[in-house]
């Protein structure tokens, strides 16, 4: 069949969750069916890294974000508008037309749109099914209730246009896809619709990594996160505001690497941090983590599935997360991972993790099986063609996952 795949995401280089997801799920479609791909390109994505697909799609065009509003009429409209300014600013003529002309010429026999952008760029009548891949709302429902008084009514009116946003979406699709659970019954719950909800969580190529290969280093943690990603950024100023005092304090010596792409400004704080160390982007993390006695994972806010968790766990490093942090995966604290929601038991697990070697490979063990049996791509990859396929053949009642 003949599959149009809308992307908020340009899938190369696999550097992130988000494209990471995007790319293995068009790679499973492509072993039985021909994937055209509309895409976002991002600050970072170069036109020229199309030929790095030509394997696993055709790319049809390919459309520069703008994501951030660039002027003051912008800012205006996204201010006046019922759409979320985020909305407003990142719409594309060039692509909503890119869009249009594929679905006129292409008959696709479905479209898959990926994310919030993508989904938007859908038409409200289309002649296929529509599936609206990875909606994510767990981000917006919990920060609606963080901050002061003027945060609070500047984040509810926000709030309030992407819950609009949201119900508009949902209108346009068939079915859609979550990562947990946990998100499937928040929308449920929130949005009332009718449309099929079908969890397809996040995954890993457990191939690539391989535990057999550790070398690690006494005191040497890793945190596997851009800090251009504000979710990350204040994990890791948690930690170096809360939680690294007390680690200092019960197991000196400890060095905290974080990975991934580095903000132009807002580091300062954790770059003076003596227990913190900005490696930048890598690329190829299996070498830090290699190096790694353990991950940590101090996240407080974000939704979905952490790949950096999976990523850690396939590699069989032991890992140290909050609950946000661990949401949305099929873990048990003590078995796969250590969890801890205050300052000082996220130290207190950091210093025991450390010096019990026995916990370390008990956990180590325990994550890199669970990883085998139901965080890998096949798998995955296996149950999103059946959805689709299912979708296809008008058998919504029962999908075949």
């Amino acid at each position: 069949m003949n599959i149009l795949f809308i992307s908020t995401w340009f899938p190369y280089p696999q550097d992130n969750g988000a494209r990471i997801r995007v790319y293995n799920l068009i790679k499973a479609l492509s072993r039985h069916h021909n994937v055209s791909l509309i895409s976002v390109l991002q600050d970072d994505s170069r036109e020229n890294d199309i030929r790095y697909l030509s394997d696993v799609c055709d790319v049809v065009s390919c459309h520069r974000n703008h994501w951030y509003p660039s002027g003051r009429l912008v800012r205006l409209k996204g201010l006046f508008s019922l759409r979320p300014s985020f909305m407003v600013s990142s719409r594309d003529k060039r692509m909503e037309e890119s869009v249009a002309r594929c679905i006129e010429t292409l008959r696709p026999d479905i479209i898959v749109a990926s994310q919030f952008v993508a989904m938007d760029y859908v038409p409200h009548r289309v002649d296929c099914p529509v599936l609206f891949e990875e909606l994510e709302v767990g981000w917006l429902h919990g920060q609606c209730r963080n901050g002061g008084l003027l945060a609070r009514i500047s984040w509810l009116a926000r709030y309030y246009k992407w819950r609009y946003c949201v119900s508009d979406l949902l209108a346009r699709c068939d079915a859609y896809t979550c990562v947990s659970e946990q998100e499937k019954k928040l929308i449920a719950e929130c949005y009332q619709s009718s449309k099929m909800g079908i969890v397809l969580q996040n995954a890993i190529d457990h191939f690539h990594y391989s535990p057999n290969e550790r070398e690690p280093i006494d005191g040497y943690m890793i945190y596997n996160g851009a800090l251009t990603y504000g979710a990350n950024r204040d994990a890791v100023s948690y930690y170096v505001q809360e939680i690294y005092p007390i680690v200092s304090r019960l197991s000196p010596g400890v060095m905290l690497h974080v990975t991934g792409k580095l903000p132009s400004e807002g580091v300062g704080q954790i770059a003076d941090c003596p227990g913190v160390e900005l490696t930048g982007y890598v690329d190829d993390i299996r070498f830090p983590l290699r190096r790694s006695q353990m991950c940590i994972v101090p996240l407080r806010e974000g939704g979905g599935s952490r790949i950096k968790i999976l990523e850690a766990m396939a590699a069989g490093i032991p890992v140290v997360s909050t609950s946000v942090g661990a949401e949305g995966l099929c873990v048990e604290n003590g078995q796969h991972l250590l969890i801890a929601d205050t300052a000082e038991d996220f130290a207190c697990a950091i210093a025991r993790l450390r010096s019990d070697h026995s916990l370390s490979s008990m956990l180590s063990a325990n994550a890199r099986r669970l990883i085998e049996e139901n965080y890998s791509w096949s798998a995955v990859g296996e149950r999103f063609c059946n959805l689709i396929d299912s979708m296809v053949h008008k058998n919504m009642e029962q999908p075949i996952l």
